[in-house]
């Protein structure tokens, strides 16, 4: 979503523009309404059998841009305790596995460096990760970004799975210059909203993708015991769209309602700690060895790092929503992960509108243990009668 503000293209501009342009090709459907694909030539690996369908579409539209036997970089490891995003990682990292392609380059929003990328990756394309800080609400991922288009150029780029929203429109103008200026850049939209806006702004070729987190490996889905009846996944963050429900914790189940929290806080499990401590030290002397001069033989214990912190973090993810019978969440990644564990849930919105929107393009097909809740009263009642479907089951 662009917002209010945003600066749809000049139809004389753009079209003198795409004359200099490769050219690229588009699919031939209308921007809300995109072809599904056919089944991928890739078997996919063993996911979640009531997802599979979604990482069948995302390898056929990957596999359009990333033939296999790819060497390529993956741009944008999370270091942070939002497990969403650790979700998503591994769910990129599986798909790329998937389809015969090499990541020779990987980083963080902290590491990037375009000298060694060059070093480890003298051609082929670089990828974007996947999730939603396509925009200005998130402004590190989105410069990010902007840098490694202007660093090269001259290389296939691939935005993975994003949803799109920009509050200010100088900032939308500020990327669509770096976006259109680059010659071979594919966006990928895990929204139909986020798609039809990027096709009226940007001129890029943009198409649809589930999220890349139902692509997280069955191995990687690890529950925990049950101690709730209702946990309350609730955001803290500018992407809230009133804040969380009065009360945290034990307390206010005390009071009769559900166990709330915000996966964004880290407990405080020593042993936990100490492993992410030990995989962060891994990381850092990783990177010692890529300044030293050794890029490209830094890079495997780099992406075991990244891999064991995203591992790490959604475990916990998945402890913390299956300490519930029931969860309810207005975080998207949330309402992912409970699909992905048979975790009955009610989704709510957030503030800006890509949880409906992700909603309304994918899970059409959902569970009757799947609901989506206007607000926070529906979703507490809702919340009741799957909990006393559950125990009648």
């Amino acid at each position: 979503m662009c917002g209010a503000n945003e600066t749809p293209k000049k139809p004389a501009r753009a079209a003198s523009k795409r004359s200099s342009r490769k050219p690229t090709a588009r699919p031939a459907a209308r921007p809300c309404e995109p072809v599904r694909p056919p089944a991928p030539h890739t078997q996919p690996p063993p996911y979640v059998p009531h997802c599979a369908h979604h990482v069948s579409y995302v390898l056929t539209v990957l596999d359009r841009l990333v033939p296999a036997g790819t060497r390529c970089a993956l741009i944008g490891a999370p270091l942070h305790s939002n497990v969403g995003d650790s979700a998503i990682w591994l769910g990129q990292r599986a798909l790329l596995g998937a389809l015969g392609a090499e990541v020779r380059y990987a980083c963080d929003l902290m590491s990037y460096d375009a000298g060694q990328l060059a070093a480890c990756l003298p051609d082929g394309p670089i990828m974007l990760t996947g999730g939603g800080t396509l925009g200005d609400l998130w402004e590190d991922s989105q410069l990010l970004r902007e840098r490694v288009l202007r660093d090269f150029p001259d290389r296939r780029i691939v935005q993975l799975p994003q949803s799109v929203h920009f509050t200010d429109r100088a900032n939308l103008t500020r990327a669509r210059r770096v976006f259109d200026a680059h010659p071979d850049l594919t966006l990928l939209l895990r929204d139909r909203h986020s798609l039809h806006r990027c096709r009226t702004v940007f001129e890029a070729p943009s198409l649809l993708a589930p999220d890349l987190a139902f692509a997280v490996p069955r191995d990687a889905l690890t529950g925990g015991a049950v101690a709730h009846d209702v946990v309350w996944l609730a955001r803290e963050d500018k992407e809230s769209a009133k804040g969380p429900p009065a009360g945290r914790g034990a307390a206010r189940e005390g009071r009769g309602g559900p166990y709330v929290f915000d996966w964004t806080r880290e407990g405080d499990d020593t042993d936990w700690r100490r492993a992410k401590e030990a995989l962060w030290r891994s990381r850092a002397r990783a990177l010692c060895r890529a300044g030293s001069g050794d890029p490209s033989g830094a890079a495997p214990a780099l992406l075991a790092a990244y891999d064991g912190l995203a591992r790490l973090q959604l475990a916990r993810g998945c402890r913390l929503l299956t300490a519930g019978r029931v969860a309810v969440t207005d975080r998207l990644h949330g309402h992912v992960l409970a699909l992905l564990l048979g975790l009955p849930h009610v989704l709510l919105a957030d503030r800006y509108g890509k949880s409906r929107s992700h909603w309304d393009t994918w899970t059409t097909h959902r569970p009757p243990t799947t609901q989506w809740a206007w607000t926070e009263t529906e979703a507490s009642r809702t919340a009741q009668r799957l909990l006393e479907t559950a125990g009648a089951a």
